[in-house]
């Protein structure tokens, strides 16, 4: 059986997630509220009305079940050529193939998939989980350099 390792989401994720999802339930109560409403005085909603109301409560349900789905199946799984993110109902496979090398910058505790073009791809675990990960693929693809460094701080 293959390793799935969590994927580590930020506060900032989480702070969008629940402010997300209050407003998105906040649209729903209040097209639903309006909408009853309209009934309650006998007048009969207008065609823009009901696509009203039917794109802001459906837009809504799709931005809670997607952060819903992000939540519980947002994983990395390393296969035997390739890297896989599932992230909620979004997957990306990367193709060891691809990858030049493997880096771990140490000040920041990221772990980079460089490939030929130079362009990366930002690997987010947590952290009890960073260097069981980084064993697994070193010892899935020891051809692929791994490199720790430390870059320079921003200023």
């Amino acid at each position: 059986m293959e390793t799935k390792y969590k994927y580590q989401f930020t506060k900032t994720f989480y702070l969008i997630a629940v402010i997300g999802g209050l407003v998105a339930l906040g649209s729903i109560i209040v097209s639903a509220a309006r909408f009853i409403n309209l009934l309650s005085k006998g007048i009969a909603p207008s065609f823009y009305e009901y696509i009203s109301l039917i794109l802001s409560v459906c837009l809504s349900i799709f931005f809670i079940a997607f952060v819903i789905s992000a939540f519980i199946n947002s994983y990395y799984k390393i296969t035997d050529n390739a890297v896989i993110l599932r992230w909620g109902i979004i997957k990306n496979t990367i193709a060891i193939s691809d990858v030049k090398e493997i880096k771990l910058i140490t000040n920041q505790n990221k772990l980079e998939l460089i490939f030929e073009d130079e362009s990366y791809f930002i690997i987010v675990v947590s952290d009890k989980w960073k260097e069981k990960f980084v064993d697994e693929l070193k010892s899935k693809f020891p051809t692929i350099p791994y490199i720790q460094e430390t870059e320079k701080a921003s200023e």
